[in-house]
């Protein structure tokens, strides 16, 4: 019977909450508190499917739902629509405390808060991270606004636009507990970029010693973590780039990109994928350059925001490498894996909650990837050390390998210049023996050479003097018989060789100017003339000679006179006409030009006819081979 009744009345008691829906309830404000979250009953939510409601139509709307207890926070269903979110506020008669109000989440594009002032109407303040930053009351990367409490319960309304799946994470905090929340935050996140730039610093300082390509990819991925830690907490927006806003979004969309690009740099080179894994490594950049693609497509094209849940699959398969690495007996691994496993599970605490599979507020899940970066750089710095302490004993293993191998050598090359100094001993005297045998044949060949040369020299001189005998015995034949103009020529055989022996004949007894009577002279203008170096008086070898002012070739000229002389002046100009093919009246002015100087020659001298017909060249009024005395 008793258990009856209790049914019973659980049955009326259910039917009593299905008649009567919930009512919102009111938040009962006072000094034993200093900080609570809204949720659940405490909060009534709208959507807003235009966007277009103002708070006249929703302060007068009967569509809000009360928030349900699961999930704890309400959030974003709908990234296109509007939300309005509606709580009732009340404070204690006694209370003397300063109220804030926060939203936690700095990632909404535009939030709007409603409070009724003292007459009623609704007054708003506006903040957003596609809001200028100054809109804000408070100078804080958070949204936060003051609270104007009393004893009368009174409706508060917030408007939020998002194109995240944004949780709702509203707090009521006193002035003095926010102030102590708030300094405290921003002191452990100084902490955490401090730690982020140092290490950045530190791996710079190491690449420029050592040279590794390793080091700067790994400076570069911190800097990349640096950036979207700043776009995920605000202080980015609050202290770089506050005044434009615009960023913001840009930022947190290609940061994981940056991140996801870097990563995957520096792990390939941390691993030597390229090396060690050669296949995976390829197969890791076609799922890399898939997936940028595919980032542009949506941003682009698509916006259907399916890249986080994508952005796990490179980082499993690098996660999966350092295991395979690991296996293989890659000793630089094993901290690596240890610090990316605690990277690794941040990175799938920010997608999953960027992508809005779970909507956890407290500080490990908000802050899960600046905790997972910190022990994953703590921890590779560990592996960067152990990496330089690999290197730096495969080095000394290296050098003393390369020293054994220098003490072989050094041995080795003792032992061959032993053996070369042996050889070069018996070469040596080898060489010494046949070098006396060649000094002597070389002093028996220098004298063979001497004796040579000295008859050579006799054999010369010998020639020489029959050469001038035969060369004087044809001159003199030429000069006293007759010959043809063939054998003629091979004496005079052109004008040089006429010319050269009218110059020998002229001054063979020594050159005296016939201007000034000067003995010095030069080289004149034409073939074999003397210029006087006073006067500059310059006579040819044909002046003063029978052959003065010629008309035609000279050593035809010569052997006329030859033919003149040999027959005293009895050839005719005829035949001389034939003899040298010139015209006769040439040869008749010319002929007679020759007997007339041999008269002439007969008359004024009584020398014997030794010269030949060379006598009667020259001026028959002048001593032969000089100027006239004066």
């Amino acid at each position: 019977m008793y258990k009856k009744v209790l049914l019973l009345t659980l049955f009326i008691c259910s039917l009593s909450f299905a008649v009567y829906p919930q009512k919102l309830k009111t938040v009962s404000l006072n000094d034993s508190q200093s900080d609570l979250f809204l949720y659940g009953p405490q909060l009534e939510i709208l959507e807003d499917s235009t966007s277009k409601l103002t708070i006249e139509d929703v302060y007068k709307s009967d569509k809000f739902i009360l928030h349900s207890a699961s999930p704890k926070f309400a959030f974003i269903k709908n990234t296109t629509y509007a939300y309005w979110v509606r709580f009732s506020l009340k404070e204690n008669k006694n209370s003397n405390k300063r109220w804030v109000f926060e939203n936690s989440d700095p990632h909404i594009d535009k939030l709007e808060f409603y409070y009724p002032d003292k007459s009623g109407k609704y007054r708003c303040l506006q903040a957003g991270y596609a809001q200028p930053f100054d809109l804000r009351p408070y100078a804080h990367k958070n949204f936060v606004f003051d609270l104007p409490t009393d004893t009368i319960a009174k409706e508060y309304y917030v408007r939020i636009i998002s194109h995240n799946h944004n949780p709702f994470i509203f707090k009521i905090q006193t002035a003095n507990y926010f102030t102590f929340y708030a300094l405290n935050e921003y002191y452990l996140l100084g902490m955490f970029y401090g730690i982020m730039i140092i290490m950045a610093i530190y791996n710079i300082l190491v690449f420029l010693s050592m040279k590794e390509r390793v080091y700067i990819l790994y400076v570069i991925y911190v800097l990349c973590c640096c950036i979207i830690s700043l776009a995920e907490d605000g202080t980015g927006f609050q202290y770089i780039w506050s005044d434009l806003p615009v960023l913001n979004n840009w930022i947190s969309r290609s940061s994981p990109l940056l991140l996801l690009v870097s990563f995957s740099l520096y792990s390939k080179a941390f691993l030597e994928l390229k090396k060690n894994l050669p296949t995976l490594n390829k197969v890791l950049d076609i799922i890399i350059a898939t997936y940028i693609a595919f980032f542009f497509l949506d941003i682009v094209l698509l916006n259907l925001q399916w890249n986080f849940p994508l952005y796990i699959i490179p980082f499993i398969v690098i996660y999966f490498s350092a295991i395979l690495c690991l296996r293989k007996g890659f000793r630089q691994a094993r901290y690596y894996l240890v610090g990316y496993s605690f990277m690794f599970m941040s990175i799938i605490f920010l997608i999953f909650r960027m992508s809005g599979i779970i909507h956890w507020s407290d500080v490990f899940t908000v802050y899960s990837f600046n905790i997972g970066l910190v022990f994953e750089i703590v921890i590779l710095s560990f592996a960067l050390g152990d990496r330089i302490k690999i290197i730096r004993t495969e080095h000394e293993k290296s050098q003393a390998q390369i020293i054994e191998q220098l003490l072989e050598n050094e041995k080795l090359k003792d032992t061959v210049n032993r053996e070369l100094e042996q050889k070069v001993k018996e070469r040596t005297v080898e060489i010494a023996e046949k070098n006396h045998q060649l000094e002597e044949m070389n002093e028996k060949l220098q004298l063979q050479s001497e004796e040579i040369t000295r008859m050579n020299l006799l054999l010369d001189s010998d020639n020489r003097k029959l050469q001038n005998n035969v060369k004087e015995l044809v001159k003199a034949r030429v000069m006293v018989e007759e010959v043809d103009f063939e054998e003629f020529s091979k004496i005079f055989p052109g004008e040089d060789s006429c010319y050269r022996y009218l110059s020998e004949l002229k001054w063979d007894k020594g050159y005296t100017c016939r201007k000034c009577f000067h003995s010095r002279f030069c080289e004149g203008k034409d073939r074999y003339s003397r210029r006087c170096t006073r006067c500059r008086y310059d006579e040819s070898p044909t002046a003063y000679t029978i052959f003065h002012r010629l008309k035609f070739d000279i050593v035809k000229a010569f052997y006329m006179v030859f033919l003149v002389y040999a027959n005293k002046g009895k050839i005719t100009s005829l035949e001389l006409s034939q003899l040298l093919q010139l015209r006769q009246s040439t040869c008749w002015t010319f002929s007679k030009k020759i007997t007339q100087a041999m008269k002439e020659r007969k008359k004024n001298s009584n020398d014997s006819d030794t010269h030949g017909w060379s006598h009667i060249i020259l001026d028959p009024h002048e001593p032969e081979g000089g100027r006239k005395n004066s």
